[in-house]
């Protein structure tokens, strides 16, 4: 990714209220923040809007490539949102564009990508997603 993405772009918006904490030692929300950042908006959005269990389902969905590039940097108290979209569906595996984004702002200030790969809890093999879980997906693909 080189442009900074755009807000239209990402069907669902995940507002994220920053935290002292999530500071690194120059004052900006720390690079390993953002992708905590990603990580909630993604289960939140599987457990809220696609109804996946994620603590005991049947299915699972396991992080197995992500990366990002970063445009600008936020700092608490910074309210932030993320953006999310749904680049590919293939099988059982799902790649999520994201972008976060100051509140009011068109331009993103971090972009990154993440491939999960949803799977069988009971046998831990990939698994066909299931409907609900697709129809979820689809809504939000780009």
């Amino acid at each position: 990714m080189s442009e900074s993405p755009q807000r239209h772009d990402y069907p669902h918006l995940q507002p994220i209220l920053t935290r002292w904490q999530d500071s690194d030692l120059n004052g900006f929300i720390a690079g390993a923040t953002v992708y905590a950042y990603f990580d909630t908006t993604i289960q939140g959005f599987l457990q809220q809007q696609a109804g996946l269990d994620l603590q005991e389902g049947e299915v699972m969905g396991f992080v197995v490539s992500s990366a990002a590039d970063f445009f600008a940097l936020p700092a608490f108290p910074d309210t932030l949102e993320v953006g999310l979209r749904v680049a590919r569906l293939a099988g059982s595996s799902v790649e999520y564009q994201l972008a976060l984004f100051k509140v009011g702002e068109v331009q993103a200030c971090a972009a990154g990508k993440v491939v999960q790969v949803f799977v069988e809890r009971a046998s831990g093999r990939p698994v066909a997603l299931p409907e609900g879980l697709q129809a979820a997906l689809v809504r939000i693909q780009g």
